[in-house]
């Protein structure tokens, strides 16, 4: 269990308009087991096709061509995760289409105000305002027969995002930022 802390309870409040109830683990709590991760000394993953449990380390997959490249996503359009693509994008150029929807219009409008979409224009990537389109396959960025998509969207199952034929790839931003700017799957820790 992780105990909420005061980043949590500002975002609820501005999200929700209300001071959340805070749930915690009790003084004395008894555990099962207990678990400390040294979260420096975890590798990129990468959810390789058509399942989101085919999870590799990123070199494992690292080179493996990229046709495009998807930021964002309802889910993973936050603005932290535009700020990441940003400052890994910023005065360099994509090598392949790269595709950015934030998370909703406040995120769009918020992430231009801090300069990261227009980064991200510069860099050569398509932006929009916030809405459903390519991770599921209707519009904007839907992926080719044998093409290969990596996105930071919630699912990469056979047909999602378009053609039963395209292979989706998945992770985070700073995988998907460093891909589009080579071309293949990189390990952001290169840069």
């Amino acid at each position: 269990m992780f105990n909420p802390d005061q980043e949590t309870v500002r975002y609820v409040k501005e999200m929700r308009g209300y001071e959340p109830p805070l749930i915690k683990a009790d003084e004395n709590a008894k555990y099962v087991d207990e678990y400390t991760i040294n979260l420096e000394k975890m590798e990129p993953l990468v959810a390789a096709p058509h399942s989101v449990d085919n999870v590799k380390v990123v070199n494992e997959l690292e080179g493996t061509p990229i046709d495009q490249v998807y930021i964002g996503s309802c889910t993973n359009g936050r603005l932290s995760d535009f700020e990441i693509a940003a400052k890994i994008m910023k005065g360099r150029k994509v090598k392949t289409r790269c595709i950015a929807i934030p998370a909703s219009y406040k995120m769009f409008k918020e992430a231009m105000e801090r300069g990261y979409i227009e980064t991200l224009v510069n860099a050569g990537c398509i932006v929009t305002y916030g809405t459903c389109g390519p991770c599921l396959g209707g519009h904007f960025g839907i992926a080719g027969p044998g093409e290969n998509v990596l996105s930071t969207s919630s699912r990469n199952f056979k047909g999602r995002m378009g053609s039963n034929d395209s292979k989706v790839y998945l992770s985070g931003p700073a995988v998907a930022a460093i891909s589009a700017l080579e071309g293949k799957i990189t390990d952001p820790r290169v840069i």
